[in-house]
């Protein structure tokens, strides 16, 4: 599974705009509990049976489809929760001009890092697992695309699941395989996995991004992901200069 960058430093430059609005800062302590379990549970994934080489080839496959970049690009990972507003809002305002201007110029490889506030956003776990077997079937961008534009809908209902399906169907999905996929213990380790990963670094609220050896945390303006984009961009650079030399 994917590794994003562990040692991270949450500068002053970034102050002034890490305030941005986010979700989940009052549930620190929970988040923590779960990604304590959740590493457990990912080392309990099955290795002796029958099925062990399918599960992994499914868990590697779904974890390869919310990646977009070259390999030797500069990481930027989202770490995001589908429920929360703030997740939305810079969905909606900056992921396409962040493709545009840096995914498709090959300057970051980008991934999605699921978080899932589950005490405060029921359905943000089935929403993240069905994205991942979306991937599998190569939708996995089209299918986040999907839950963000049905986020209102998604908020009244008792149980998502008829949505997942839709949405499924829609995109053209195999969709008894797909609902097959989004109840299974490999995509259900491969979550676990990110939130452990989430929380070893240190991320305390959604949306975050890993941003280089940097983390800047809430829903920032465009302008100002930009900046502090370009800004990790020059120390990446002059650390791999100093390293070369």
């Amino acid at each position: 599974m994917a590794r994003f960058p562990q040692f991270l430093r949450a500068v002053a430059l970034f102050a002034s705009i890490g305030a941005a609005a986010a979700c989940g800062r009052a549930d620190a302590a929970s988040r923590s509990a779960k990604a304590d379990s959740a590493t457990s549970t990912t080392a309990a994934v099955p290795v002796a049976t029958n099925d062990s080489v399918a599960n992994v080839a499914l868990m590697q496959k779904a974890d390869r489809s919310r990646l977009q970049g070259p390999e030797n690009a500069m990481w930027v990972v989202m770490i995001s929760d589908f429920q929360c507003p703030y997740c939305k809002q810079w969905h909606d305002s900056s992921m396409t001009q962040l493709k545009r201007d840096y995914i498709d110029t090959g300057k970051i490889r980008f991934a999605y890092l699921h978080l899932p506030l589950e005490s405060i956003h029921p359905h943000a776990r089935a929403e993240a697992q069905a994205s991942l077997c979306a991937g599998v079937q190569g939708k996995f961008w089209e299918f986040a695309d999907a839950i963000f534009d049905n986020f209102g809908t998604v908020r009244g209902m008792s149980n998502v699941s008829p949505l997942l399906s839709r949405i499924a169907k829609d995109l053209a999905l195999d969709v008894p395989a797909f609902d097959k996929c989004r109840v299974s213990a490999p995509i259900a380790s491969l979550v676990n996995n990110d939130i452990a990963q989430a929380n070893q670094a240190g991320v305390q609220s959604t949306p975050s991004f890993i941003i280089g050896s940097f983390l800047v945390q809430g829903a920032l303006p465009y302008k100002d992901f930009r900046k502090a984009i370009d800004t990790a961009l020059v120390v990446a650079k002059s650390a791999k200069g100093t390293s070369s030399r």
